[in-house]
């Protein structure tokens, strides 16, 4: 089985290229994990309440990447703190 194709829009490459190289690190090994089975444990994938279409999946225990589909293809959208994707505050 290959890997699912990537569409890596501009808005999320600029916020990307503004995070440290460590978070940087830790994004780009959920994308590859993502294109590699989104359904993979470790990224613990879910729908986005109140989104509809738009799902998301863990970096690391405080930070998650939000994404939708676009058929066979993973469109990335975001990656931010957990809280704020889920609309809490601290």
């Amino acid at each position: 089985m290959g890997l699912t194709p990537v569409l890596i829009p501009k808005p999320f490459k600029k916020r990307l290229a503004k995070k440290e190289p460590k978070m940087q690190a830790a994004i780009l090994v959920t994308v590859q994990r993502l294109r590699e089975d989104h359904r993979h444990n470790s990224l613990r994938t879910h729908r986005i309440q109140g989104q509809p279409g738009v799902y998301g999946a863990s970096i690391d225990m405080g930070n998650r990447l939000t994404f939708c589909w676009d058929k066979e293809t993973i469109v990335l959208l975001n990656h931010c703190n957990h809280d704020i994707l889920s609309g809490r505050k601290s």
